[in-house]
């Protein structure tokens, strides 16, 4: 593979959403228009399937009950009337009937678990992590990966520039979770665990006016963009899916 990498930019996976002042005009439109009604707060699914629904700056934060990553969900139109919320890899995380009845979609739930609206819900912020518990993370997340998938990656990062901005450690220490989760759902395919166990075997997280994903001799670099908070770094969702891209490889976005 050629030193300069291939590199894939997440919003290329969801319309240029981060990108294209148009589209994030767009977007904003049908937030502000047509989203400003949906009810945040706690919900729940079926029977055990608990989530929460926040508003972040124009699009929504979601995150399940029992699960540390925070997805930004972004307003767009869907069939036959209704609007949707979705990830930042482009799939349909909720659908919003016209009528107003809430579906949610799932791995494990494709077709999709109606919702309802159980309480009230305090919105999340970026976990504080001191440098010596983002290491000590990053050498957890290597062998998660080895035990898990078999697979040998390092996780690195300029530490000497996270040490005395806490704002930025934060946020790199949540990319750096989403990565090390998009490796994990990617991988679980064997095609892919064989091919990213061949061509990577560092990640190293940092900082780009855009989040992206490229491989440099074996590194898989994965970048976010301070200034942009949750909507600056890309979901493990995103992430597996671009790495699909990368390889080649199908894998459900």
């Amino acid at each position: 593979m050629p030193n300069r990498g291939i590199a894939i930019l997440f919003c290329v996976l969801f319309s240029c959403i981060l990108a294209m002042p148009a589209g994030a005009e767009m977007n904003d439109r049908l937030s502000e228009q047509h989203f400003g009604w949906i009810s945040t707060g706690a919900y729940q699914a079926g029977d055990s399937l608990h989530f929460f629904l926040d508003r972040y700056r124009n699009e929504y934060l979601m995150r399940f009950e029992g699960q540390p990553e925070v997805y930004v969900l972004y307003a767009d139109y869907g069939s036959l009337g209704s609007r949707v919320l979705r990830y930042d890899s482009g799939s349909i995380a909720i659908q919003v009937a016209g009528w107003g009845s809430i579906t949610i979609y799932t791995d494990s739930q494709p077709e999709g678990l109606p919702a309802v609206r159980t309480g009230d819900s305090t919105p999340p912020n970026l976990p504080a992590v001191s440098l010596s518990q983002m290491q000590s993370a990053a050498d957890d997340e290597t062998a998660h990966l080895s035990y898990v998938r078999g697979t040998h990656v390092t996780f690195t990062a300029d530490w000497n520039a996270l040490a005395n901005d806490a704002g930025l450690r934060a946020l790199a220490f949540d990319t750096m979770e989403n990565a090390a989760r998009g490796i994990d759902r990617f991988t679980a395919n064997p095609t892919a665990r064989n091919l990213f166990a061949q061509r990577v075997n560092a990640v190293r997280i940092q900082t780009s006016d855009k989040p992206i994903i490229q491989i440099i001799n074996k590194t898989l670099i994965v970048t976010f963009n301070p200034s942009q908070g949750y909507m600056g770094r890309a979901s493990s969702r995103a992430i597996a899916f671009a790495l699909g891209k990368l390889f080649g490889v199908p894998i459900p976005n």
